[in-house]
């Protein structure tokens, strides 16, 4: 039985539209839990997913099933278990509600910005999955689409908005409290380290030295993780403000051995196209033909089972690894995500236009 507290925050899932759009005008956060007949979590709902449905042509008396959330971030908590980490106060920044679960999913607490007031009495359990998953950023490239910027200093560190890139990329992994992360380095490694030993961050950081340079995936044979353990690999230049947790659940419910986090992209092209018939002749032409297609974003969840199909000391591109695999009958996934939720920070051209 839900406590009626929450009644504003809860939403049936054959409900309709015009009951989501009442409801989410009832609750300050402007999200909606969606529940099963049994009280059982199926995704979430917010504002701005009702009003994209009713742009897109939905009205207002069809069902909410095609347009939740499907994927929700929630916390697991057992009978009696004692919560014992605080929160911390940054966790609605990138969560409107975060529902409570037990052990068959079903809800049973809320907390939200506004619901709850955040204090020393205010904790719940940070470690959401049941292992530590690591995050390798990939820092030992020249940077030369930053030129000459990155004669001078390592791609990672060009600064934006205060701060270096690679910070802004920790930064958003330490929201979804992933804190372990380890850099490969070549390129004027020892700059990077000298940056990091700083300790401004405050962030325990690992190296890893690449004598040569080993391409996007070559570096990950020397990562000393577990056997059936996930991690991420990310590019020093990509900021990805998407759910992390939600790529984790996503890949394990999947039980893909590599997810690659894709966004749609539609490129026009400046020119005309022509098309002819086999005997030659002009039949039609195309102006400014475009394009759509799912985009790699340079941000993965890898099981380690995969780091066996890298040879030692191997100049490897992550794309020929991803084709290995394939090859290899491995299961490969992709994580969509929003276009605006992905910054390239190695491209001039977009990187004044960035706003972090």
């Amino acid at each position: 039985m839900i406590d009626k507290k929450f009644n504003s925050y809860v939403i049936g899932e054959d409900s309709n539209i015009q009951k989501a759009l009442n409801k989410l005008n009832k609750n300050q956060d402007k999200c909606l839990i969606v529940l099963s007949a049994k009280g059982k979590l199926l995704g979430t709902l917010t504002d701005g997913d009702v009003r994209r449905s009713l742009i897109n042509g939905i009205n207002f008396s069809q069902s909410i099933k095609k347009i939740y959330y499907k994927r929700p971030f929630y916390i697991k908590k057992k009978i009696g278990e004692k919560i014992k980490k605080k929160i911390p106060k940054n966790i609605f920044k990138n969560y409107k509600i975060i529902p409570i679960v037990n052990g068959k999913k079903q809800l049973v607490d809320v907390f939200s910005k506004n619901l709850n007031k955040l204090g020393k009495d205010f904790k719940f359990k940070s470690k959401i999955f049941d292992k530590e998953i690591p995050v390798v950023i990939m820092a030992g490239g020249e940077g030369k689409r930053l030129l000459p910027h990155t004669a001078i200093i390592p791609k990672p560190l060009i600064p934006y908005n205060g701060k270096s890139m690679i910070e802004h990329i920790i930064e958003q992994f330490k929201n979804y409290f992933f804190n372990s992360f380890i850099l490969t380095l070549n390129y004027k490694s020892k700059l990077m380290e000298a940056y990091f030993s700083s300790e401004k961050l405050k962030t325990k950081i690992k190296f890893i030295h690449e004598k040569t340079p080993l391409g996007t995936a070559g570096s990950l044979k020397k990562l000393n993780i577990k056997k059936s353990n996930n991690f991420f690999v990310v590019n020093c230049d990509s900021l990805i403000r998407c759910d992390y947790n939600s790529l984790v659940n996503y890949h394990l419910e999947n039980k893909y051995d590599l997810t690659v986090v894709v966004t749609k992209k539609t490129e026009i092209f400046n020119y005309g196209s022509c098309e002819v018939n086999k005997k030659g002749n002009l039949i039609n032409i195309n102006e400014k033909p475009k394009t759509t297609f799912l985009a790699n974003t340079g941000f993965y969840l890898i099981n380690s089972s995969i780091i066996k199909l890298i040879k030692k000391n191997e100049n490897l591109g992550m794309n020929t690894l991803i084709e290995r695999c394939i090859k290899k009958k491995y299961k490969v996934g992709v994580f969509p995500i929003q276009d605006s939720e992905w910054h390239d920070l190695g491209n001039w051209g977009k990187f004044k236009d960035i706003s972090i």
